[in-house]
């Protein structure tokens, strides 16, 4: 009796996965831009991979960092593919000069701090590595790291998930007036994305 309730968290959970709880995920691609497009402090380009879409920098600020590097403070745009606007903390991009005007990026850590569509709520860190050529005015990046979703409301209707049964609804400490059939969740969660098609 003293194992129901840890019995049946972990069903649910083995149930609805890591979905009802957020998820995190490896993300990996490519940037690719164009320096001095709209102006001579803006990069504008596109992103492959897992968060691929259309991608541009703003060059806030440019101040000597350690060992002879360059840090430029920036500020990102990113749009998704499917739409989703990606919102990204201010970030400092270290870079080494390796040749006249052309530099390596030797430290370019980016956090992800929400967005809209899918990226609300979420969060991440993303390790950038690449070259700076402002002699032909391009950028080229490669970009790893880790993407936690938050969860959506429908996931956690789906996580209310119960039995019909109010004795057996107790054991999982969901108050019977927010009880749900399963159904009705899944028909509304496809309803929306239905509607959004």
């Amino acid at each position: 009796m003293h194992f129901t309730k840890p019995v049946l968290a972990a069903i649910l959970f083995l149930c609805l996965g890591l979905s009802a709880f957020g998820q995190c995920v490896h993300v990996g691609g490519g940037i690719i831009t164009n320096v001095g497009v709209i102006s001579a402090d803006r990069t504008l380009g596109t992103a492959t991979g897992d968060l691929s879409g259309a991608i541009g920098v703003q060059i806030i600020s440019q101040s000597p960092g350690p060992g002879g590097t360059t840090v430029l403070t920036v500020h990102h745009f990113w749009v998704t593919e499917s739409g989703d606007t990606i919102f990204v903390d201010p970030a400092q991009l270290t870079a080494k000069l390796v040749a006249p005007n052309l530099f390596a990026v030797v430290s370019y850590p980016v956090s992800i701090s929400g967005g809209t569509g899918k990226f609300k709520g979420a969060t991440g860190k993303l390790k950038v590595i690449g070259e700076v050529d402002f002699n032909d005015g391009q950028v080229a990046l490669r970009y790893s790291g880790r993407v936690c979703f938050a969860t959506s409301d429908d996931d956690k209707d789906a996580a209310a998930v119960t039995h019909s049964d109010p004795g057996v609804a107790a054991n999982v400490a969901v108050p019977a007036e927010q009880l749900r059939p399963v159904s009705n969740v899944m028909l509304a969660r496809e309803r929306r994305r239905l509607a959004q098609l």
